[in-house]
């Protein structure tokens, strides 16, 4: 039975649609909108880590497993990882459904490009950050990268999908709304990039819980507040193997389990997890989980319109 948003809690009762993977905490930029634009100093204990492989294949046999979705993604760059190749080559071995992750596009190209081509039953979607359509904006909101590299690296995947005939594999680019956007670069960012790429996402701006300045600006306001869908459509593996429920808790509070000790299936229909998603759907954040009781992030994943649904539509599910 659907509840009130419109989500099938049965469909959520066997094994979280999108398990994210966090294979390392580290990045090589410094974007303004992000806490590792200074991550010694934004977040707490901060030292820089990487999954070990040990680690990630508990992860892809259990997703596997399961035939749902691996996400790559949040806190750092994945393709900074030494165990990049090994481990989508491990992950389309293990005949993942769909793996999908997060880059700003400056090391897609060569080895770490060319294990995504491969002839494989799995559906790839990789998604580049971009976050402006302006150079000059570009280079203001994300410290350190080079547009151009970027911009060749997006171009000779396209080409690259289109010449060898994939249709596996989907591009994806992204752009996070924030008031160090010029008068109507979303807007052109958008017009520029949907005949191009496969979809674009758009996103609101979050203040990471705190982490990263408010900008009132275009952090939209609602006069109630819904329950949060990550709780039942996601689990999140840290780098040293810690199974979390929200995707955006970079000081790692929500942590409900360990995948060296405990299957994320165990940790999804526990009593932890039931419980908070329970207070969620009776309107008792505070009482949820102490992260919950302050979280505004919320607001920017609505229910039927986010990651899953833009899977959906890239790969032609209803």
């Amino acid at each position: 039975m659907a509840n009130k948003y419109g989500f099938s809690t049965e469909q959520a009762s066997r094994f979280p649609q999108i398990v994210h993977v966090e294979t390392t905490n580290v990045c090589n930029l410094k974007c303004i909108h992000c806490p590792q634009a200074d991550p010694y100093a934004l977040v707490p204990g901060y030292q820089p880590q990487n999954m070990t492989l040990e680690t990630w294949t508990l992860v892809v046999d259990e997703v596997a497993s399961y035939g749902h979705t691996l996400r790559i993604t949040p806190d750092g760059e994945p393709l900074m990882v030494a165990d990049w190749v090994a481990q989508v080559n491990y992950a389309l071995k293990r005949g993942v459904k769909i793996l999908t992750f997060n880059t700003n596009g400056l090391l897609l190209e060569k080895d770490k490009l060319e294990v995504l081509l491969q002839q494989t039953g799995t559906q790839i979607a990789i998604e580049v950050s971009l976050d402006a359509l302006w150079s000059t904006t570009y280079k203001r909101i994300r410290v350190g990268s080079s547009y151009s590299r970027v911009l060749k690296n997006i171009f000779a995947l396209k080409e690259e999908i289109v010449r060898r005939k994939l249709t596996n594999v989907k591009l994806m680019v992204s752009c996070v709304i924030q008031p160090e956007l010029e008068d109507g670069e979303f807007d052109a960012f958008v017009k520029f990039w949907e005949p191009l790429v496969d979809k674009v996402i758009t996103r609101r701006y979050v203040d990471t819980k705190g982490l990263t300045p408010r900008k009132p600006e275009v952090q939209k306001q609602y006069d109630h507040r819904w329950p949060c869908s990550v709780l039942f459509t996601r689990l999140v593996v840290t780098y040293d193997g810690k199974i979390r429920f929200c995707p955006d808790d970079w000081e790692k509070k929500t942590t409900v389990g360990d995948i060296h000790q405990e299957h994320l299936r165990g940790i999804w229909r526990g009593p932890v997890l039931e419980d908070i998603r329970e207070k969620h759907l009776q309107g008792d954040f505070s009482h949820s989980h102490p992260t919950c009781g302050h979280c505004t992030d919320w607001s920017v994943i609505e229910w039927g319109n986010d990651y899953t649904k833009a899977l959906n539509d890239l790969f032609g599910k209803k």
